[in-house]
């Protein structure tokens, strides 16, 4: 006899849709990052830490949409919050240089269009994630699963 506390379920219909959506948030910051790069001269060496990043931060979000909590924890701290600061430091370093906006934006090709549209998109994906992963339904789902 299987005992449902040792069998997790994680067909497709028994996640919540918030969770899903939260996954697939994470999967769209990964594309706009991996935009971002292809825009960029990465050398290889920082293309493969990239890239190993990657396959780390899929492997998590895998276990967030499975219902574990460490993996929501992780992501909320480590993505939500660090990854969001890695993101928006320069920026916000270079603005408070005294540098204009306004200027840069009249001054952008199209690849800087690109590269600042995919770190936008990139930001919006993580915030929007964190805010599903941690919405009522989503905390019974963690809850409810109790794997951590």
């Amino acid at each position: 006899m299987t005992s449902t506390l040792t069998h997790i379920d994680t067909r497709p219909s028994t996640i919540p849709a918030e969770v899903r959506v939260a996954f697939l948030l994470w999967m769209g910051a990964l594309a706009a990052g991996a935009i971002e790069i292809a825009l960029h001269d990465v050398e290889i060496a920082g293309l493969a830490m990239r890239l190993s990043l990657y396959a780390v931060v899929t492997a998590i979000a895998l276990g967030m949409r499975a219902g574990r909590n460490w993996a929501r924890l992780t992501l909320a701290i480590g993505l939500g919050i660090f990854g969001t600061l890695s993101l928006v430091v320069e920026p916000v370093t270079w603005l408070l240089d005294g540098n204009s906006l306004i200027d840069a934006v009249r001054r952008t090709d199209l690849t800087g269009a690109l590269i600042a549209t995919s770190r936008i998109l990139h930001v919006l994906c993580v915030w929007g994630a964190v805010v599903f992963m941690f919405r009522p339904r989503a905390n019974t789902y963690f809850k409810r699963r109790n794997v951590s």
